[in-house]
């Protein structure tokens, strides 16, 4: 009786043609991910480089001009409020208005900013993958452990890098921090503090290209149907940005 041959494994990618594939064979990555023992170069990697593109965006960002500008008017929108409300004199306001203005340096605001803007990008990796793990548990059948969502979420981060390489050109482009490939475009002068603009801006396509990423990933990691895990992925995202754009302060 013949011995069966042993079926051969296929040879696990590299790091790099993980991150590329990301972009050119999303489905087939997912595939080889969801086989794979979990691999935490999976989502540190790409976390790593996106922070450093992040950084990059902040240091030019704020390098402008315009937005410099913009940023001191919001903050002296800021102090006339409460001057106008009776919790400090015009004085105190313009005293104050000059000492952050010492302090607030573009070096300062790039900083602080790639700072809160890296923090926000590994907490956001992860609450992300913990609310897809929460929704897995409700529509799937089969549930990935928790960690191997935070690859599918890591990978998916490469997608950062083309947006803020897109963005840096537009910023260098519009001089406007909301300048993105999305409905604010079309305005002026789109501001942070405008709950209008920053609804408009939450439907950028790179951003909906990572969405359409994510899904993919989902859907092959937890076997659950496109569908199923494109309304997971979108209702989520869409959550969270709802939620934030409701506490954010500013002009209706």
């Amino acid at each position: 009786m013949d011995t069966p041959l042993p079926i051969e494994q296929p040879e696990p990618s590299s790091l790099t043609d993980r991150l590329t594939d990301v972009i050119t064979a999303p489905a087939d990555l997912y595939e080889e991910v969801k086989q794979s023992p979990v691999r935490a170069s999976n989502w540190l990697v790409p976390w790593l480089i996106a922070c450093v593109v992040t950084v990059i965006y902040m240091g030019i960002a704020f390098s402008q001009p315009p937005i410099l500008r913009s940023t001191q008017e919001q903050r002296s929108k800021a102090f006339q409020k409460q001057v106008a409300s009776g919790k400090m004199t015009q004085a105190e306001a313009d005293q104050r208005a000059a000492m952050v203005d010492r302090i607030m340096t573009p070096t300062v605001m790039a900083f602080f900013g790639a700072a809160m803007a890296v923090v926000a990008s590994a907490c956001a990796l992860f609450l992300m993958a913990v609310a897809l793990w929460l929704a897995l548990k409700m529509f799937a059948e089969s549930v990935p452990d928790y960690m191997k969502i935070v690859e599918v979420c890591g990978l998916a981060l490469v997608i950062d890098i083309p947006q803020k390489i897109i963005r840096i050109l537009l910023v260098l482009w519009k001089q406007n921090l909301l300048a993105t490939v999305s409905p604010t475009l079309f305005l002026a002068n789109p501001s942070v503090t405008n709950k209008r603009d920053i609804f408009l801006s939450m439907f950028d396509l790179v951003d909906l290209w990572w969405l359409a990423v994510l899904t993919i990933g989902v859907s092959k990691v937890a076997s659950v149907s496109y569908r199923t895990a494109g309304m997971i992925v979108f209702g989520i995202w869409f959550g969270f940005r709802i939620i934030m754009l409701l506490l954010t302060p500013g002009q209706q």
